[in-house]
């Protein structure tokens, strides 16, 4: 008695097929995940105590940031938005949580208030 040939799992359509299922799965698991180290706030940038420094206390949750930039910086007193990531360490300004700033926009609808620190009008949406 002859019998028909058993198709094992091993033959190259499965294993063809379990490629490529579990290439997608990798795929999926190593989508950018928000980064723990990620910030974003927005508020009203005031002088440090520290000479050089800029700081800012983000109107959503009160936090205060030690802003340090690469490049351009705001000037005292402009409503601004930012992204950054934690800065590793102290910094000079020992003022508020520092954060290495990568981009910066300045907020029309945030109206800063003049030697009023930490003071602004909320933003209108």
């Amino acid at each position: 008695m002859l019998r028909a040939p058993i198709k094992s799992p091993g033959s190259p359509r499965v294993l063809a097929l379990l490629f490529l299922a579990l290439l997608a799965l990798s795929r999926a698991s190593s989508a950018p995940q928000p980064s723990a180290n990620a910030v974003h706030a927005e508020g009203c940038v005031e002088a440090g105590i520290e000479s050089r420094c800029l700081i800012l206390r983000d109107f959503k949750t009160g936090r205060v940031y030690d802003l340090l930039f690469k490049a351009e910086r705001p000037p005292v007193g402009l409503g601004i938005e930012f992204s950054g990531v934690l800065h590793p360490g102290p910094s000079a300004c020992m003022q508020g949580i520092a954060v290495d700033v990568t981009t910066w926009a300045r907020k029309a609808s945030i109206k800063c208030v003049p030697g009023q620190a930490g003071q602004h009008s909320r933003p209108t949406m």
